[in-house]
Parts: structure tokens; sequence; C-alpha cells
């Protein structure tokens, strides 16, 4: 019984919190959407045992704000990496004389961004041409 009723009020619970999500942080319903399912709220609102999906509307957002916003905080980058990061991504499409579309989708491809935070310490002192064909083999490498 406690499963099909959570199955029951979810589709409705989420409704709502789209709504709220939407009128709240002025996203799209694409957008909205994707906020709320990526969103670890989410799985644990689908867990029958969790009884989440009783809680109002308001403190299921309110929760979701908390989520979200813990993680934008856990993903705040120092100036000096999202310097380095852009510098890579604007030079990166000049060497390989590619749009900036196409360098962001093979960075996000082959995890490159977090493949340079990782590296940044040891690879931002070095020279742009070197840089550039550390990032080529690291995803030469991932192509693998």
């Amino acid at each position: 019984m406690g499963e099909s009723l959570v199955k029951m009020m979810l589709p409705f619970k989420i409704q709502q919190l789209l709504e709220m999500i939407i009128e709240n942080n002025a996203l799209s319903v694409k957008d909205a959407i994707q906020y709320l399912y990526s969103s670890k709220l989410y799985k644990q609102m689908s867990d029958e045992d969790s009884y989440l999906w009783q809680l109002s509307t308001a403190n299921l957002y309110d929760m979701l704000h908390t989520e979200k916003r813990e993680e934008k905080k856990n993903e705040n980058k120092s100036a000096p990496v999202l310097l380095f990061l852009s510098f890579c991504i604007e030079n990166f499409k000049e060497y390989k004389k590619i749009s900036t579309e196409d360098t962001l989708f093979l960075f996000n491809k082959y995890g490159v961004l977090d493949y340079l935070e990782d590296v940044f310490d040891m690879l931002h002192t070095q020279g742009k041409e070197y840089i550039m064909r550390e990032i080529d083999e690291y995803i030469d490498n991932r192509k693998q």
C-alpha cells in the first residue's frame, strides 16, 4: 500500500515542486526538470521509506534549494583556476581550429575540465603550446 501511495502522490508533488522551481528560479520547464531530477532530493523522494513526499512543497523546495546551494558552494573555483580553464578553452579552439561549441563538447565528453583542475598546480606554469599538446594527448588517450 505504501509504495502505491508514493507512486500515486509523487507526480503531484513533483508537478508542484516544478512550478515553484520555475517561478522562484526563473527557469524554463526543461531546465527546471533537469534541476529537480538531477538532485539527491528527488532520489530520496522516490524512496517509499523516506516519507519526503508527505512534506509540503515549500519544505521540499527549501531542501532542494539548500542542496543546490551547497553543490554550488562546493563547485566555486578560485579566480586563478577559472582564468586557467578559460585560457585553455580559448586557446584549444584556436589550436585545433574548431568552434567554441566543439571545444566545449570535447571538454565535456572527455572530462578535460576536471582533469585540468586536478593538474592545475603543475600545468598552469607551463607554456601555451605545452598545455595544448597536453590537452590534445589527454583527449586522445580518453578516446581509446
